[in-house]
């Protein structure tokens, strides 16, 4: 409401949409050392998923980014993951019309998240391989950086039942699809996979397979069944909250040799390298 608050006093009325419906998108840019990665890149899928839910932003492109480094400023937090969040709003009929929706925007600034705690980083996650089934894309697209995650909140509760904070689930055809909020890797005999439906365009995932571009390792979109990921070489979870994260056991399978593999490592690091590129990063003004 064009005020800059402590996150403690930031509030929306129970009457918004976004509340009552999870009428409400969002995007995640982090900032490392003082510097934005790949802003442009989340601005262009936030505006995406703006215009994919049909909602209309008080401020354009300049401004959403003023607002962002008046955030990172007020904070002095020079490592950051910054939420850009539009909700629906509150209809003014009775009948909840959605075109009479003001929507409602809000970014927050949080110290760094490492989704991965930085001990387990060594050792790698755990992930279960949720029975429960990922809402299709035909429903709710994935593409669209969204908060309705009842899906995820569900399968979490059955992975923490199995010692593990980290679920991934399947589509109807039995397919990985991805976590709350990662995507998957799995190396299979020397080829790098993600999956190619019902996932996010992660721009970490997207970072990986520039890399293996550049690298000269082969790497590609396509279908993952959990038993393949169970028997893979090596496998990671991406995120903008943790970069890279290593996966060392899926269910009560250990991967590879139950240490982060090699490629792994390799890309980890080609990762943060990224981070001092010019190219990738927008530094932030905090004076």
């Amino acid at each position: 409401d064009g005020e800059y608050r402590p996150i403690s006093e930031v509030k929306i009325p129970v009457s918004d949409l976004g509340f009552l419906m999870s009428d409400v998108i969002h995007d995640a840019a982090h900032v490392w050392k003082g510097s934005f990665f790949r802003l442009d890149d989340h601005l262009d899928r936030f505006e995406r998923s703006v215009a994919g839910v049909r909602m209309i932003l008080p401020y354009d492109r300049a401004e959403i980014v003023q607002i962002m480094m008046e955030c990172l400023r007020l904070s002095g937090l020079r490592d950051s993951l910054v939420y850009l969040i539009a909700s629906r709003g509150i209809p003014t009929d009775s009948r909840r019309d959605l075109r009479t929706c003001t929507n409602r925007f809000i970014v927050l600034a949080y110290p760094f998240l490492w989704y991965l705690p930085p001990e387990q980083m060594e050792t790698g996650a755990h992930v279960v391989i949720s029975s429960l089934i990922r809402i299709p894309p035909e429903s709710v697209d994935p593409k669209i950086k969204n908060f309705n995650r009842l899906d995820f909140s569900r399968a979490l509760f059955e992975a923490y039942d199995h010692g593990s904070e980290y679920p991934v689930l399947l589509d109807f055809e039995g397919n990985i699809t991805e976590g709350r909020g990662f995507n998957v890797f799995a190396l299979f005999g020397g080829k790098l996979v993600s999956p190619e439906r019902g996932v996010l365009d992660g721009m970490t995932r997207r970072t990986v397979m520039e890399l293996c571009a550049e690298t000269n390792v082969k790497a590609g979109l396509g279908n993952i069944k959990p038993g393949n990921l169970m028997n893979a070489d090596e496998a990671f979870l991406t995120s903008s909250a943790g970069g890279i994260m290593p996966v060392t056991k899926v269910d009560d399978k250990v991967i590879g040799n139950g240490s982060p593999g090699p490629l792994t490592l390799r890309l980890k690091d080609l990762y943060w390298a990224l981070h001092e590129n010019p190219k990738y990063v927008t530094p932030v003004a905090y004076v």
